[in-house]
């Protein structure tokens, strides 16, 4: 697609098809840098943000997030085994790589 610009467009599935992730993913990521007032169709240039981003989300940093997550969903639901570190990387590195 090409917007008012002139500039060439791509849509958060076409970037998200291309990394291997969800859509949803991409427009949150939009979301977070941009904030909410921006439609989802991206530049070249938004891409390569976006993909950056993303690439620098650490597995240890989100596998620390899920795990206070997890902690916390134990805690209400009333079960007492956390995940360990190994596991919560394991599982969070298959979700982000695939």
């Amino acid at each position: 697609m090409i917007n008012a610009k002139g500039e060439t467009i791509y849509t958060s599935a076409e970037i998200a098809y291309e990394l291997g992730i969800s859509p949803a993913t991409i427009n949150a990521c939009g979301r977070r840098i941009w904030g909410h007032g921006r439609i989802p169709h991206w530049t070249l240039r938004d891409a390569e943000i976006l993909i950056k981003y993303i690439r620098s989300i650490t597995v240890e940093e989100d596998a620390k997030r899920l795990a206070l997550l997890h902690e916390k969903v134990c805690e209400i639901m009333g079960e007492s085994a956390p995940l360990d570190d190994a596991d919560t990387r394991k599982r969070v590195d298959r979700d982000i790589r695939g």
